[in-house]
């Protein structure tokens, strides 16, 4: 497979400069930025059993902003529960139903403490979440690409060539690069080699930036082998031949969890892996040209994200900008499930959700697995174990952006990778997936 030509062919360039050419052929596409309200859950949701003996008590902190808030409790099956906010009662006797909600307003700081007394007797639980409505303008212009981390990157390359991925910048990145190690986590600096891909120009359609972490800097942690593992578990591409392009990679020796079948919402789709057991969905499209002899892919359409909480995950992508959505929730058995690579029945909530008119039309995929349920985290920072890791937003201002989210609550993983002209940096989601913002500083 022929790819187009490499736009930077020096280690030497580093992701900086690569990353701020990608930006300023997007600008003038770009849709002008606003500021969108969410819900954000400032704490929990959490639940709390009641045991038998003597009352309970379970304490954390929690970042907010100065303002109003709500206490949302759901108590199932108790009828008294103690709870402090900052040091202040907030709920009564009287507000338990026994079976029902409870909401209580609140004011909150910069820092919370929250303090939950549950009783003894009878046994039942009580749910704690709290919220708050935030309203900013991140100025978040598209999604950039998603972070593919792999064991060897020549093979790699190779697989992205069965694919008919034709949009590639290789050698990406320098293979040292102290200024991005330590804002992806790192103490100091990192060795790696970093290829981007696309199934065309890299500067219209979000990409795959590939990374081989070398030396020291790499990390065993394989990925996730379950598709319902708390995290990014793979990415989706559109085919307009599901079934040629199944039996053209199986031909390459691409390894898949079933054959391809419909799921109950008329989709047709299948999973395939690569080399190293990252997860990749191929799901069938009308748009684009008849079969091809070989691959047949258009477009990346989704980005998968697990999460615990569909609510409060949808609430925090909502005010980065997504503000587009529509409903993934699905059940079945058999060969969807087979499909899924589960034997008996799987159940999961979720959305898809865009930042709307004027993007590449990609999408995230929230869900919620509901069964088979995995409450395992995703893997801590640095983003270096293999697999999906990370996904990267472009913002008008990243100086502008970061010192929003700081003011919202919202704390950076790390410095600001990058030069004086065009910077990276990282905040993790409510699970723990890390968010990375790009864009040119103005400090």
């Amino acid at each position: 497979m022929k790819r187009s030509k490499s736009i930077y062919s020096s280690p030497a360039l580093g992701l900086r400069s690569a990353g701020f050419a990608l930006f300023l052929g997007l600008l003038a596409v770009a849709p002008a930025a606003s500021s969108h309200e969410a819900n954000l859950t400032r704490f929990g949701p959490e639940t709390y059993e009641l045991v038998q003996g003597k009352p309970t008590t379970y304490s954390a902190t929690f970042r907010a902003i100065d303002g109003p808030a709500k206490l949302v409790l759901q108590d199932e099956g108790i009828d008294n529960a103690w709870i402090k906010i900052n040091g202040r009662d907030v709920v009564e006797p009287q507000d338990f139903s026994g079976n029902g909600e409870v909401i209580v307003d609140l004011n909150l700081t910069r820092e919370n403490t929250i303090e939950v007394t549950v009783p003894g007797i009878p046994d039942g639980e009580l749910g704690v979440r709290v919220t708050q409505v935030t309203e900013a303008d991140l100025g978040l212009l598209r999604q950039g690409y998603f972070g593919l981390n792999t064991t060897d990157i020549e093979r790699q390359r190779a697989l992205y060539d069965t694919m008919g991925f034709i949009g590639e910048i290789y050698p990406a990145g320098p293979e040292t690069s102290t200024t991005f190690a330590q804002s992806l986590g790192f103490p100091d600096d990192y060795l790696i080699y970093v290829s981007l891909h696309s199934l065309e120009d890299p500067a219209t359609q979000p990409f795959v930036d590939t990374v081989q972490f070398r030396g020291n800097s790499y990390r065993k942690e394989p990925p996730y082998a379950k598709l319902n593992h708390i995290g990014m578990t793979y990415g989706t591409y559109s085919t307009t031949e599901l079934e040629g392009d199944y039996a053209y990679f199986q031909s390459e020796g691409v390894e898949f969890l079933s054959a391809p079948t419909t799921a109950p919402n008329g989709e047709r789709f299948v999973f395939m892996k690569d080399q190293d057991g990252t997860f990749i969905k191929l799901i069938e499209t009308a748009e684009g040209g008849g079969p091809t002899p070989g691959p047949d892919l258009v477009r990346l359409a989704n980005t998968n994200m697990n999460v615990t909480d569909l609510q409060r995950s949808r609430e925090f992508y909502r005010l980065l900008g997504f503000t587009e959505s529509a409903p993934g929730s699905q059940a079945g058995s058999g060969d969807f499930a087979a499909a899924h690579g589960f034997d008996g029945p799987i159940e999961f909530e979720g959305e898809d959700i865009s930042l709307g008119e004027g993007t590449d039309g990609a999408t995230i995929q929230l869900r919620q697995w509901k069964s088979p349920y995995d409450n395992a985290p995703p893997y801590p920072p640095p983003v270096n174990h293999l697999g999906i890791d990370r996904i990267n937003f472009y913002v008008e201002d990243l100086t502008a952006t970061i010192e929003t989210m700081n003011e919202l609550g919202f704390e950076q993983l790390g410095p600001i990778g990058g030069g004086p002209g065009f910077g990276i940096v990282f905040f993790l989601d409510p699970d723990g997936i890390k968010v990375q913002l790009s864009g040119p500083r103005t400090d």
